[in-house]
């Protein structure tokens, strides 16, 4: 399997790694957990966040004191994101 595999859909180039990374995000309702069960650094997962919300235009998440939860579009990029994977597993 390539982790790296860019995905193109309507006009938008994500990287399936970026793809997992959300999912992980989301699934978990933490940057943290997520990074540890990716077995990278937290700055490194908002980074990639990051890169996804820049590329859709909008959060993926709203930033709450402690916890995250996801938006509208959030919700959306999940089930996308959802069946890229699924897909290309």
């Amino acid at each position: 399997m390539d982790c790296n595999r860019q995905f193109r859909y309507d006009g938008l180039d994500m990287e399936l790694r970026d793809l997992r990374c959300f999912v992980s995000v989301y699934e978990a309702n933490s940057f943290g957990r997520a990074a540890v069960a990716l077995n990278t650094t937290q700055s490194n997962v908002s980074a990639r966040i990051g890169r996804l919300e820049q590329e859709l235009g909008g959060p993926l998440f709203l930033r709450l004191h402690r916890s995250i939860a996801p938006t509208a579009k959030g919700q959306l990029a999940y089930r996308y994101a959802k069946g890229v994977i699924e897909v290309a597993d």
